[in-house]
């Protein structure tokens, strides 16, 4: 078809290159984000959990969203409306309808995998009901502006029309602006109290100190998700798409891709704290992997470390295990391969809460606690004791 053959990046104005640029580059660092995360949480801390089932999900949705955003530019997106062929007119449109009801699943699946994760913080009840109410305010959000979506029309093929198209049954575009609106600003307010919920529990929780100021400020990273999601209400707000709306989705549309893409980001870096600590670690930025082998103390006489405890007790301490990467693993996913006696404690690594950061009011760093029972003839056979690492570890 000749349409088909149009060069819209010779149209004036033309704005659909800031939507194939940036979707690419969301694209890529997404995937990258992504697969750090997976592979420090399968094989350096072996914690894989229902929060990276999740966030896969919403990988998956993001980058077919972005993908179809790129597509669409080849449909007119970024262009004029009225410098647009009829026939590519209604493949944008169509286009533009399955992005919208992707976009819904994305960052809703997106907020679940952050909302799945809390409880690695915390097992709080007060907390854990918190969650509940914002996973069901999302849900309930999800649900109706994805029904009201899809059958906005009557029958529901007109909703892949062009609404310039006469004698369609549908609510217009000036009621599809109100609730994406509404949607927008409930997003906000979930996004607010995800960032919000967990420095509340390490605030709280944490004695103050230069390693609770570096978990806050990796968990702030949140604050750009609220901030897209703002500007984003913003420009719903003031830009009229009854009027060329191929033209202004270059604008809006690439905040859209952002809000989803950011906030899996961030609850991808959490996750990606061991990985960094290996790479100070291998540029000579740092001494040691463990970062809290000089704090790690266990109960016992006058706050003794674990170390002094052996000398003096002769009991036997939980062992650190390394693997092919070089990494320390210190309690964590152990493979126990001996038999349960004095020579194999690893098999006396008993499974705490599965948590990612157990929040304690003494030591000088975030900790998580694993209990750890250890087996010594001098102190007695079946003893339990804590140690403490940092939260990296998981």
């Amino acid at each position: 078809m000749a349409s088909q053959n149009v060069d819209f990046q010779d149209t004036p104005d033309y704005l659909g290159y800031r939507e194939t640029y940036l979707n690419g580059f969301l694209i890529a660092f997404s995937t990258v984000f992504f697969a750090l995360r997976i592979y420090v949480r399968a094989f350096m801390t072996k914690t894989l959990g229902w929060d990276d089932a999740i966030a896969g999900v919403a990988y998956a949705i993001l980058v077919a969203q972005s993908g179809m955003d790129i597509h669409a530019v080849t449909l007119g997106s970024g262009a004029h409306i009225n410098l647009i062929p009829e026939a590519l007119l209604f493949k944008f449109f169509e286009s533009l309808v399955i992005q919208t009801l992707l976009y819904f699943w994305g960052v809703a699946f997106m907020r679940f995998s952050i909302m799945a994760f809390l409880p690695r913080l915390t097992q709080e009840k007060a907390v854990n009901w918190i969650i509940y109410g914002v996973a069901g305010v999302v849900g309930v959000q999800t649900v109706v502006c994805f029904v009201y979506r899809l059958t906005e029309c009557s029958p529901v093929g007109d909703n892949f029309k062009p609404p310039i198209v006469p004698g369609l049954n549908c609510k217009g575009l000036k009621a599809d602006q109100s609730m994406m609106i509404g949607h927008a600003v409930v997003g906000i307010i979930v996004d607010v109290a995800l960032l919000a919920l967990p420095i509340w529990v390490i605030y709280t929780k944490m004695i103050f100190s230069r390693k609770t100021i570096q978990v806050l400020l990796v968990l702030s990273v949140g604050v750009f998700v609220i901030a897209t999601g703002i500007v984003r209400l913003v420009l719903i707000v003031t830009l009229d798409f009854t009027q060329d709306p191929t033209y202004k989705m270059a604008t809006v549309g690439i905040w859209t891709d952002l809000e989803g893409h950011v906030g899996l980001w961030c609850g991808c870096f959490p996750a990606l704290q061991p990985i960094l600590r290996l790479v100070s670690y291998k540029l000579g930025l740092r001494s040691n992997l463990l970062s809290t082998s000089k704090n790690n103390y266990y109960p016992g006489k006058s706050g003794q470390t674990g170390e002094h405890q052996r000398s003096q007790g002769g009991g036997r301490s939980r062992k650190n295990t390394v693997n092919s990467h070089g990494y320390i693993r210190n309690g964590s996913g152990v493979d126990t391969k001996g038999e349960d006696n004095d020579n194999d404690s690893q098999t006396a690594i008993v499974a705490g809460k599965d948590v990612e950061m157990y929040v304690l009011e003494t030591g000088r760093s975030i900790q998580k606690t694993t209990e750890v029972k250890v087996h010594s003839d001098p102190v007695g056979a079946g003893e339990k004791i804590r140690s403490k690492k940092s939260w990296v570890d998981v």
